[in-house]
């Protein structure tokens, strides 16, 4: 089951959003409230939040800044906006974070519940998978953040972190950044100095080496947290970028 958390200064718009979602459909046995930032940090400090639904503009600390101290604390913990601010600039902060969806006001509760039902669906799918810890998502998020790179690839780059367990389609990631697929393809190059695809490995095999000497999962298991099913495949890339098997990688770092 999935926890909730509805974050919006307004009580008439929690109590409106609480009362007309069917929660049970997305399978929310638990929904909590906030009025604030600090609210919303309380909430974390207590409850496990699996996805939160936050309103942007508020006083003593807006939607944005909510979710950005929720990325380096729960990188986990999905969002999708609810507000009255169709501003790009809003959007574009939004999209940097890795936000779900941005809905405007007044809700659409069609729009929203086409948007829920995605939201749980990968959620889903990512429990499905082996996990990868908080404490490595973490550490990868907070160097992710310290890179200085344009708004555009950090977008991409935290997106294909959320979904490093998953197949990765350029498509879906030039969606995701509203940008032209070919265009994407070589705004990345010129900034990485590598390609999509070969960034995308190279994180894989970054997240698989974490989680060889940071944990005592087996190594099929470390395979599919990184999005290798076919484990001779993986031990084959992963011997090609390291000069080593993962097995030798492990006894080598941890002796």
């Amino acid at each position: 089951m999935l926890h909730a958390l509805l974050v919006d200064d307004e009580p008439v718009v929690v109590n409106a959003m609480n009362r007309r979602i069917d929660w049970a459909k997305y399978g929310v046995d638990q929904v909590f409230t906030a009025g604030s930032m600090e609210q919303a940090q309380e909430v974390f400090g207590r409850e496990k939040v699996d996805f939160m639904l936050s309103d942007v503009e508020m006083p003593q600390g807006n939607g944005i800044e909510l979710f950005e101290w929720v990325k380096m604390h729960y990188p986990a913990t999905e969002c999708i906006y609810v507000t009255c601010h169709p501003e790009y600039d809003y959007m574009r902060d939004a999209m940097r974070l890795g936000s779900a969806d941005y809905i405007l006001k007044p809700i659409d509760y069609e729009e929203l519940d086409g948007v829920l039902q995605k939201l749980v669906e990968r959620i889903g799918r990512v429990r499905e998978q082996a996990a990868i810890p908080d404490t490595i998502r973490m550490d990868l998020a907070i160097q992710e953040a310290k890179e200085p790179h344009n708004t555009l690839i950090h977008a991409a780059k935290e997106y294909i972190l959320r979904h490093i367990q998953e197949d990765i389609c350029i498509d879906d990631i030039a969606e995701e950044v509203h940008l032209n697929a070919q265009y994407l393809m070589r705004l990345f190059k010129k900034e990485m100095g590598v390609s999509i695809l070969e960034y995308i490995t190279d994180e894989r095999i970054k997240i698989a080496k974490e989680l060889l000497v940071r944990t005592d999962y087996p190594i099929n298991q470390v395979a599919d947290s990184v999005g290798y099913s076919n484990y001779s495949y993986f031990t084959k890339i992963f011997r090609r970028a390291t000069g080593e098997s993962p097995k030798q990688y492990r006894q080598s770092h941890l002796s």
